[in-house]
């Protein structure tokens, strides 16, 4: 079993938000401001980068800003590399960026749903609906049962679709520290749900 082929549904939850900012990864002062690379990393990252920041704060526009911010501060700090290899300095400034944020707004970290889906599903029945939400709930309190760095690593694999390799980067922990905190992740995740789901329902 791997962590990398999980994605779990679940809607946001309120969990502590006070985390230290991450070290930044190294930036060089002398690579130059190429549009052409911000233009790429911009396609490449900012769908993910929304994606992860949101399921941080829960708001679409902060999490817009954060981003927008993120992709600023590239295009005036460039670190050297290809484009590909900047998603830890881009994950970093941006989580950075959304602590401050928080800590200026005083305001708490939501858990959000593990994927993002790239389309909409056909409308489900009023039944699946409700099914869904119960189930989306029951996760989310589990969710926010588990360690704040697991819960950070679950953010970066499955909103910002990091590899372990970059994660680790980003994180400052080892690439075998990463799978392993995740697998515990995902099985603590795994085996809380199903005994809420042996559970008698009260309805």
């Amino acid at each position: 079993m791997t962590a990398s082929s999980d994605s779990l549904p679940g809607q946001p939850s309120a969990v502590p938000a006070q985390q230290p900012p991450l070290p930044m990864p190294p930036a060089s002062s002398t690579a130059p401001p190429d549009r052409q690379r911000l233009l790429a990393a911009l396609e490449r990252f900012e769908r993910p980068l929304i994606a992860f920041a949101r399921s941080v704060c829960g708001d679409i526009e902060t999490a817009r800003d954060a981003v927008q911010d993120t992709f600023l501060r590239l295009a005036r700090q460039p670190p050297a590399g290809e484009v590909e290899s900047l998603a830890p300095w881009l994950f970093t400034v941006c989580r950075n960026r959304l602590i401050s944020l928080q800590r200026k707004n005083q305001r708490l970290i939501p858990m959000e749903t593990l994927t993002l889906p790239d389309a909409a599903d056909p409308a489900p029945s009023p039944a699946a609906q409700a099914e869904s939400r119960e189930a989306s709930s029951r996760l989310s309190q589990i969710i926010a049962t588990l360690p704040a760095r697991q819960q950070d690593l679950l953010r970066l694999k499955f909103h910002g679709g990091l590899s372990y390799r970059d994660i680790a980067a980003a994180t400052g922990l080892s690439v075998t520290n990463v799978g392993t905190l995740l697998h515990q992740a995902l099985d603590t995740l795994r085996r809380r749900y199903a005994a809420a789901e042996s559970l008698p329902s009260l309805s």
